[in-house]
């Protein structure tokens, strides 16, 4: 791909650019309809909701879905130049047998896998830094985040601020997955869809299947737009029947949305049911459990390691673009606990943020503890430190409606589905929080509406 000048082109939020009139009308029209905005969009933060979406330059957006997809690919064809099949990569990886629950260790490595994707991408000085790359259908918050950008965008609608400020949502994450689920699987119009989910997850409501059976049924109404015949189910209510068919409340399930990772997940008969069949050929799962093995860190010390032999845009690419990522071992432990405030310390399979230490927001006997102990547990990593760029964002109190500005981190997470992109997850910083950014940590998920030029 050409290069592009990201540093000269900061096009992930026009506020700063916008006359200041015009930042009171938005903020006075997020005031009144932040509620609404917000309804039932998953996240822990009881004290703070942000008052605007966030407004991208449509162009830049469109050159941020072509670097990831790259990225994919680079980090995919990583993989392919050490396994040929899920199990060679699983054993390289250092994942033990049966911790990836559905993973057909015979499966072949191919372009299936690449269907579903989203980055964790930080801004340093606007340059995308890409600290995770999340492969699978279990990326999370296509919904939620459809859904702050189409209410903000009514929101600016039904204030007249359309006509001060053209926007648009960008396109649909959650469409562009149903018609991939439906070209990877090779359904025919009216095919069977379930989408499942687990209820022993820290996701909120997961822990209540029949409310989040509720919260999800935008999704099935959006399921038989797209000509599916469609439902969603956790994982506890499928059995098997005759035959080795999949049935969940009393009717078959034959292809599945999963909405889950498929990683230490607790023995039910729901799950074995799953596997026994997708052993047996009468289910079919999107995506493919052996996707969830590209998404290893270590994948991304592998193409560090490879730069040097690919061809010389794509080295460029990975050292622009891919913070240094390097195996720590006990080689590298005395350097690793002198540059402390330069790293960040990852366990390689983990997600959602669990196990991540930004180095300098630990004590230096906070990190010489972790750093002992992730030597002695292996399959940790070390990654340079990129520092997020900060954004100015306007905040409301849930309780007092009291408001107030902040500079907060970001990250950004433009979704691929049958390698177009599609959507845009953008999860800011709350105040005092730290750098790492997940649900756990109290981040807001906001929306993005994209404008023509900034």
């Amino acid at each position: 791909m050409t290069a592009y000048d990201w540093a000269g082109r900061p096009g992930f939020d026009a506020w700063g650019n916008l006359p200041a009139d015009l930042r009171a009308e938005i903020l006075a029209a997020g005031t009144g309809g932040w509620q609404t905005v917000f309804h039932e969009i998953a996240t822990y933060n009881e004290t703070w909701r942000p008052l605007r979406p966030v407004l991208m330059d449509k162009a830049w957006l469109e050159e941020l879905y072509a670097l990831s997809d790259r990225m994919l690919q680079l980090l995919f064809d990583c993989c392919g130049r050490r396994a040929s099949t899920a199990g060679e990569l699983r054993k390289l990886l250092g994942i033990p047998d049966g911790r990836v629950e559905f993973l057909d260790d015979s499966e072949p490595l191919g372009e299936h896998l690449l269907q579903s994707g989203r980055p964790d991408i930080l801004l340093t000085d606007g340059v995308p830094k890409f600290v995770e790359f999340n492969v699978g259908s279990d990326v999370g918050s296509v919904w939620d985040s459809e859904k702050v950008s189409a209410r903000f965008l009514e929101l600016f609608r039904t204030t007249g601020l359309v006509d001060q400020l053209p926007v648009e949502a960008p396109v649909s994450a959650v469409d562009r997955r149903y018609a991939a689920i439906r070209s990877t699987l090779g359904l025919p119009p009216g095919a069977r869809l379930t989408m499942v989910f687990r209820t022993d997850g820290e996701y909120p409501e997961s822990h209540d299947p029949e409310k989040l059976v509720e919260l999800l049924q935008p999704f099935v109404a959006r399921g038989l737009e797209n000509d599916f015949d469609m439902d969603v189910q956790p994982v506890d209510w499928l059995t098997l029947g005759p035959g080795d068919q999949l049935i969940g409340r009393g009717g078959r399930v034959e292809a599945i949305l999963r909405l889950f990772v498929c990683s230490e997940m607790p023995p039910t008969v729901g799950l074995q049911a799953i596997k026994d069949a997708l052993q047996a050929g009468t289910a079919s799962l999107f995506t493919s459990a052996a996707s969830w093995l590209i998404s290893n860190k270590l994948v991304f010390a592998w193409l560090w390691e490879d730069a040097d032999s690919l061809p010389p845009e794509d080295a460029a690419l990975i050292r622009a673009h891919l913070p240094r990522t390097r195996m720590l071992t006990e080689a590298i432990a005395a350097s690793v606990l002198a540059e402390r405030e330069q790293l960040v310390l990852k366990p390689a399979d983990e997600f959602g943020g669990s196990g991540v230490v930004v180095g300098r927001e630990a004590s230096p006997e906070e990190w010489a503890a972790l750093v002992s102990a992730g030597v002695a547990e292996g399959l940790h990593l070390v990654q340079d430190y990129s520092r997020p760029d900060r954004m100015t964002m306007n905040f409301v109190h849930l309780e007092t409606g009291e408001q107030e500005e902040a500079q907060i981190p970001f990250s950004i997470g433009p979704y691929t589905f049958a390698r177009q992109g599609a959507g845009c997850y953008v999860r800011i910083g709350s105040q005092g929080e730290g750098e790492v950014l997940n649900l756990k940590r109290n981040v807001h998920v906001t929306g993005s509406l994209l404008l023509g030029e900034v």
